[in-house]
């Protein structure tokens, strides 16, 4: 499911760490609206895999030092998940709070236009995908004591990526789809950039682009809907189709 959310700023500042700002909004609608659900995502269990992605457009802003500034004072939230629970609970937890303002870090945010996005359907094994948000290629040590960021133009990041897409599409589809993961195929375009994320203060270093992917079609809808790469949950590796 796929929705495009308005938002309405009371100032014309945000902090560059802009993806911590949507999760807040997010967090706080789930929490008010299902606090079972909520804990479910959240507090049950630590780390827990989700299956959504978000991106942000900003229209025509102007990056500061340590600020974002858009004068027109909107943001349109892209918001993709591959589970119907998790985009009910989204549309009707942001529906509950449409029109009232939101203290989230030093601005309010109301919620304006909430708009379902038709997706689009895939039916053949090999997609060309955009990204709508960068993608993160990431490798860590299971103590989180060193984290390593990888660009796709590397070799090295490809078959980072590669593990990446393998460990997320087996917790999520099951090991019974492994042999269909294995015979994935990615191509990644000659042009892609390399972008530095504010993200919970932290530059993350990610890709922005274009990347063929060859899979069977449930592989590829999957990935469609619920994005690829790390950190997708917060506003990382949302995806569409050329």
């Amino acid at each position: 499911m796929r929705f495009t959310v308005e938002l309405l700023l009371e100032k014309e500042k945000i902090s560059k760490d802009k993806n911590r700002i949507i999760l807040s909004l997010i967090k706080k609608a789930f929490s008010s609206y299902d606090t079972g659900y909520y804990k479910e995502l959240y507090e049950n269990e630590e780390n827990k895999m989700k299956d959504f992605t978000f991106s942000m457009y900003m229209g025509h802003c102007k990056f500061l030092r340590e600020e974002i500034l858009i004068p027109s004072k909107k943001i349109s939230l892209n918001f993709s998940t591959y589970s119907s629970k998790t985009g009910i609970m989204f549309f009707n937890s942001f529906l509950d709070i449409k029109g009232i303002k939101q203290a989230i870090g030093n601005n309010m945010i109301t919620i304006g236009k909430i708009n379902m996005v038709k997706e689009k359907p895939i039916l053949n094994d090999e997609v060309v995908f955009k990204t709508l948000s960068p993608i993160v290629v990431r490798e860590h040590n299971s103590d989180n004591s060193k984290t390593w960021y990888y660009s796709l133009k590397d070799k090295e990041g490809q078959a980072v990526f590669r593990k990446n897409l393998t460990y997320q599409l087996c917790e999520e589809l099951g090991k019974e789809a492994l042999t269909d993961i294995k015979n994935l195929e990615f191509t990644v375009a000659n042009n892609i950039k390399i972008v530095k994320v504010k993200n919970y203060g932290i530059e993350v270093h990610s890709n922005l682009g274009k990347i063929k992917i060859k899979a069977k079609p449930y592989i590829l809808d999957y990935l469609y809907k619920a994005g690829v790469g790390s950190k997708r949950s917060i506003g990382f590796g949302m995806l569409d189709i050329v």
